[in-house]
């Protein structure tokens, strides 16, 4: 097969065509991976934010138990020894009964100032929990919705891809050979640019 030199070029110009939608489905199949990425590395941010507050959460309910248990141990021994001062025989034992009662009770008030306001930071975090699981919910939609979007995007510019490079093939056999491998290499040094035009003694890509 032996074109003239404008017959390659006006084939190698639909050719052109070609390779311009080739490289820019490729550039976008190749982005989709990184995006899903991203799209999982948010959604699981998102899951170790509420694990963490969900852990503390656990921890502040835990102590404020703890504490609560001390206050009931507390009051006990307060009863205890209230039960103690109609038995003492002295008023050295009824003095010392009356201190150590006197600083339960003073531990005691401590205390319930404690509960309180572990019982205010436990309905907080209660309530940030509750809106960061309504988070979580919500970006796991959209992380599905996303995703699937994505998926689709990426069959369509595969499906695309083929298409392009059957007509690609089947208009390019038409060239010599020596021009389809001079176009070849030149397309892949400059990513999916193989033909311009050439402006004056300017290449109309580079402008040298």
């Amino acid at each position: 097969m032996n074109l003239s030199i404008k017959e390659n070029i006006d084939i190698l110009k639909k050719v052109q065509e070609i390779d311009r939608e080739l490289y820019t489905f490729q550039q976008q199949c190749t982005e989709i991976p990184q995006q899903r990425e991203q799209l999982q590395n948010e959604l699981e941010s998102e899951k170790s934010r509420l694990k963490s507050l969900e852990a503390e959460f656990k921890k502040i309910q835990l102590k404020q138990k703890e504490k609560e248990g001390e206050l009931a141990q507390k009051e006990a021994n307060v009863r205890k020894f209230d039960q103690q001062l109609g038995q003492v025989k002295t008023n050295k034992e009824y003095a010392t009964l009356q201190k150590e009662i006197a600083s339960l009770k003073a531990d005691n008030s401590l205390l319930e100032e404690e509960i309180i306001r572990l019982l205010d930071e436990v309905e907080a975090m209660e309530a940030q929990v509750k809106e960061e699981q309504a988070r979580l919910k919500q970006v796991e939609q959209d992380y599905t919705g996303r995703n699937n979007q994505l998926l689709q995007n990426e069959k369509a510019f595969l499906e695309a891809l083929m298409n392009l490079k059957k007509r690609r093939e089947e208009i390019l056999h038409q060239v010599d050979p020596e021009v389809k491998n001079l176009y070849d290499l030149v397309v892949q040094k400059k990513q999916g640019v193989g033909l311009v035009k050439v402006k004056g003694e300017n290449c109309g890509a580079c402008q040298l």
